[in-house]
């Protein structure tokens, strides 16, 4: 990912409607199927600007790994020293360090994704907590996902399949941003036609969005959060899973 674009999430996630909704979902997962026990032990990967540091600091004690040098300078910044530069397929941990590992839109970037997977368990303690999101469905490629450095966009039955062959149960597995998946579509294959940029792709988030807009999309978020939680939704924008590693 390019320096722009982690500056640009750095300014909008603690505020942004999409980003507001994915910590909803992941306290939910958390309150539903972590170990009542606290603190809990917990590793962000990939952990980009460190957002996890604010919003998860009251269930327990958290690390964060991600590559980018540009991580720990953004992490810094907001006063989080807990960061481990290093490759998520060879994590410096050992076995059974973790509680919980949040894998945010993580295992996309990766071009062996098995591995990345079957280092996070090796990590989490036996009946530790997988919690992940990742991006849903080739038909949405669009500049978004080359801005990001994304591999690939997944399916449920694809998802599911590399997590379950890494050794994961799967608790719960469902998409999210079911509402917006035809507007999302509409504005990706808009993209697409424009002319190809002769500079570095950018992202969604560098698309001006009205206010009117932006607060419907979040209304509309908040609904389906809600929605979620009670139950499986057939398609969206994103794929969210909870897994636990046996024992």
């Amino acid at each position: 990912m390019n320096t722009a674009e982690f500056d640009r999430m750095f300014a909008i996630e603690e505020t942004h409607w999409w980003y507001k909704g994915r910590r909803a979902l992941v306290r939910a997962a958390l309150d539903r199927y972590a170990s009542r026990e606290r603190p809990l032990k917990l590793l962000d990967l990939a952990c980009a600007t460190g957002m996890s540091f604010r919003f998860l600091a009251d269930y327990g004690e958290i690390r964060g790994i991600d590559i980018s040098a540009e991580t720990i300078r953004l992490c810094a910044q907001r006063g989080i020293d807990r960061i481990v530069q290093g490759d998520a397929l060879r994590l410096p941990f050992r076995d059974g360090s973790f509680d919980v590992v949040l894998a945010l839109d993580a295992f996309e970037h990766f071009e062996d994704d098995s591995q990345a997977m079957r280092e996070v368990l090796r990590v989490l303690r036996p009946g530790g907590t997988l919690v992940a999101t990742v991006p849903a469905f080739m038909a949405l490629w669009s500049p978004h996902d080359e801005a990001y450095h994304h591999h690939r966009r997944y399916r449920r039955a694809q998802l599911k399949g590399r997590l379950e062959a890494a050794g994961f149960i799967t608790e719960r597995m469902s998409y999210s941003s079911m509402t917006l998946f035809l507007p999302v579509l509409a504005l990706r294959r808009l993209r697409a036609l424009s002319p190809k940029p002769t500079e570095e792709a950018t992202s969604d988030f560098s698309v001006p969005m009205p206010g009117p807009l932006e607060w419907l999309a979040g209304v509309i978020t908040r609904a389906e959060v809600a929605l979620e939680k009670r139950v499986d939704l057939p398609f969206g924008v994103s794929l969210y899973g909870v897994l636990r590693k046996p024992g």
